[in-house]
């Protein structure tokens, strides 16, 4: 017969110790208390008392003195990891409400993926605020014009010339692994300056728009071809 921890073999038969060890026990928190436990044993409390909470797991411990809290292991995320943005080499004036966009493809090392901030460079001219989002596109660049809005930062204040700023408070939405992702910025301010890359081939790059704290679900605006790139990274942890 079976003993101690070890697995149900065969022979065992459904005796109290056994039965203690291998099954859960769902009570009261007065039935948990005048429990004769055993280590590793697990109990469900159905009614608060006696140092016990409704709808709570316990454990008693190894050392067969207490009840603890029971402990299930959590989904862990990797690292932060981020996207590779362009050599930022000027600066440029922000047309109010365009969205000016980098295209990324998520990577296939884990299955989903949580995003968490989204990063760019500000000019010598601070102005306004800021939104940023992502859309998902079909394409890397897109050809379809349509893109759902998948994700959505808060609006913040550009602030700091110069320099990188990160907005972290991002709509977290979990994204199967390989999405391809149309990350952008907006700016409220026609003066606002950021910073790109220019002298590349041509290609869809920005859409030409109002500027607005609440976007729609969609947004079906053409896309606009240009030979710059906008210094723009998006901040992610993948799962599972």
């Amino acid at each position: 017969m079976g003993s101690a921890g070890l697995e149900f073999d065969a022979t065992d038969q459904p005796e109290k110790n056994r039965l203690n060890q291998k099954t859960t026990f769902i009570g009261t928190g007065a039935q948990i208390s005048a429990l004769t436990a055993f280590p590793g044993q697990l109990a469900y409390c159905t009614v608060t008392g006696s140092g016990f909470t409704i709808d709570t797991f316990y454990v008693r411990e190894s050392t067969n003195t207490s009840w603890v809290v029971g402990s299930f292991t959590t989904i862990q995320g990797t690292t932060e990891a981020s996207s590779t943005p362009v050599t930022d080499g000027a600066d440029f004036t922000a047309v109010a409400g365009t969205r000016y966009y980098a295209f990324i493809t998520l990577p296939t090392t884990e299955k989903i993926y949580s995003i968490t901030g989204i990063e760019w460079k500000n000019g010598a001219t601070v102005a306004g605020n800021i939104l940023c989002g992502i859309d998902i596109i079909n394409a890397n660049p897109p050809t379809i014009d349509t893109t759902p809005l998948a994700s959505l930062g808060q609006e913040i204040a550009q602030s700091g010339t110069s320099v990188i700023q990160r907005n972290s408070s991002v709509m977290n939405v979990l994204f199967p692994s390989g999405t391809l992702l149309g990350v952008w910025i907006s700016c409220s301010s026609g003066s606002a300056t950021l910073r790109e890359q220019t002298g590349l081939s041509s290609q869809s790059q920005s859409k030409a728009g109002a500027f607005t704290s609440t976007p729609g679900t969609a947004n079906t605006t053409a896309f606009t071809a240009t030979t710059a790139r906008k210094y723009i990274k998006i901040y992610y942890k993948g799962f599972l």
